[in-house]
């Protein structure tokens, strides 16, 4: 008689942790088909558009800029972003949107002059769909950077090799400016921010998008914290130079949390806290 071993052998644990993988994930989408189900379309409450500037001298050096103000400005690259910023809004947010569809409600900008001046030029474009004025939010400034604004990162990792590998590997536990948290300080003020932002946007036009022009690491942080993210994810998203990500949460009173999604020079899906948190168990995994 055949032996029936092999029909009682355990599975290999590498099989095992790929089944575990797989249905975890399973339930993660089905998750998430549920949580967009209960907020799209047509209930979701208020929207935003988080633009980052186009791309700047220091920029272009990769020299850090933190909130620096003057010095920064954009290059004939970053110009040319942000009108096509402009050119976009002006198209409207969706092939069908009528004129009245393609009005922005409410417009927020970061003091620094990086976003001033890609607000500007794409306000040259798309006048007839931004509000007269624009609200702005010192919350909106770029992360503070102290003693490294201005050096280029060759420079601060030549001398501050450990708090440059900081940085890169763990930035949430970074302390410049004479032990201040800069990252955890971002994360506080993006919060700060968007409270701001809602109450504004709530007793405006509460159909239409907000446009926010601000940063890239300013818009990560407004990213992570709208979608209740800790700051351990600081290096999760990218926001490159005018790219437009954008943020939706739903009625006042829902349990559903925020949605994202990119639209700006391409549109991709909405993502929820459980496709992030996904995302970043599985980049975690990674060897």
């Amino acid at each position: 008689m055949a032996s029936s071993s092999c029909f009682t052998q355990k599975p290999p644990s590498k099989w095992l942790r790929k089944i575990t993988r797989v249905t975890a994930s399973l339930a993660i989408a089905v998750a998430t088909f549920q949580s967009l189900a209960a907020v799209l379309p047509g209930t979701l409450g208020l929207r935003f558009l988080l633009a980052r500037h186009g791309q700047t001298t220091f920029n272009a050096a990769k020299r850090f800029q933190g909130s620096m103000n003057e010095e920064p400005v954009l290059t004939e690259k970053g110009v040319a972003q942000a009108r096509e910023l402009g050119d976009w809004l002006s198209r409207g947010l969706r092939p069908d949107e009528t004129s009245a569809d393609r009005q922005i409600g409410s417009l927020f900008v970061s003091p620094l002059r990086r976003a001033r001046q890609t607000l500007d030029v794409a306000r040259k474009v798309a006048s007839e769909v931004l509000p007269a004025e624009a609200a702005v939010l010192p919350e909106l400034r770029e992360i503070d950077l102290y003693e490294w604004e201005g050096r280029t990162q060759a420079e601060v990792n030549a001398d501050s090799p450990e708090l440059f590998r900081l940085w890169k590997t763990a930035a949430w536990e970074l302390r410049l400016g004479g032990g201040r948290p800069v990252v955890l300080d971002l994360w506080e003020r993006a919060a700060s921010a968007w409270g701001l932002m809602r109450q504004a946007a709530s007793a405006s036009n509460r159909e239409a998008p907000s446009l926010v022009v601000a940063h890239g690491t300013l818009g990560k942080a407004l990213l992570g914290t709208a979608l209740g993210l800790p700051a351990q994810a600081f290096r999760h998203f990218t926001l490159q130079n005018g790219e437009v990500v954008e943020v939706a949460w739903p009625e006042t009173g829902s349990d559903q949390g925020a949605l994202w999604r990119r639209r700006h020079p391409e549109t991709g899906p909405w993502r929820s806290l459980l496709d992030e948190q996904a995302a970043m168990r599985g980049a975690s995994e990674v060897p």
